[in-house]
């Protein structure tokens, strides 16, 4: 059994839930859609209400810290978002509900793309970039970056190896992020 053949059986398996549970159907709906959102904006109101450090003549507002950690989470998305990009030229797949019949809960998206998971990239640069700086918020990103993950196979616009592909991206990116800062900023 090759690679594709495995990836399309658990596509399949996990697709195939879709549809029979109305509560369930709009649980991965949520998760597949808005709750990259969400974290999102509990990460700002997070970062709003954080104090790092004191305002200083060079970091008005807030602080050094609390900027870097913006940043950080900010260049991590990006950096995210630019590797998904160049991926995409390397590997063209198309989304499931275009190539084959399947059960497609959340309608045409934006991009006729599957190959590597935008999504999934994203929300676990963001996780992985909030768990630098705060372990608790960053396991509950962590697992909800899991379930967005999960969610883009089971409503039908992902494959399995887009998402792995996008987990590793999203890690990675928040991972190169956060050397490059320790480096030049936060060592200094």
């Amino acid at each position: 059994m090759n690679l594709l053949n495995l990836d399309n059986q658990i596509f399949h398996i996990i697709n195939s839930l879709a549809g029979k549970s109305q509560i369930l159907d709009l649980f991965g709906i949520f998760c597949a859609k808005y709750l990259i959102f969400i974290l999102f904006i509990i990460y700002f109101i997070w970062w709003i209400f954080l104090s790092r450090t004191k305002p200083s003549k060079n970091w008005p507002m807030f602080g050094k810290r609390k900027w870097l950690d913006l940043f950080s989470v900010i260049l991590a998305v990006a950096l995210a978002i630019l590797i998904n990009y160049l991926l995409s030229f390397a590997h063209f797949r198309a989304r499931p509900f275009i190539s084959s019949s399947v059960i497609n809960l959340i309608g045409n998206p934006f991009s006729v793309k599957s190959f590597p998971s935008d999504h999934t990239a994203v929300v676990f640069a963001l996780a992985l970039a909030v768990w630098f700086y705060n372990k608790k918020l960053g396991y509950i990103f962590l697992v909800s970056a899991v379930f967005v993950g999960i969610a883009r196979i089971f409503t039908g616009v992902h494959y399995p190896a887009d998402i792995i592909t996008g987990i590793l991206v999203g890690l990675l990116a928040a991972l190169v992020i956060r050397l490059i800062f320790l480096k030049i900023f936060i060592k200094k």
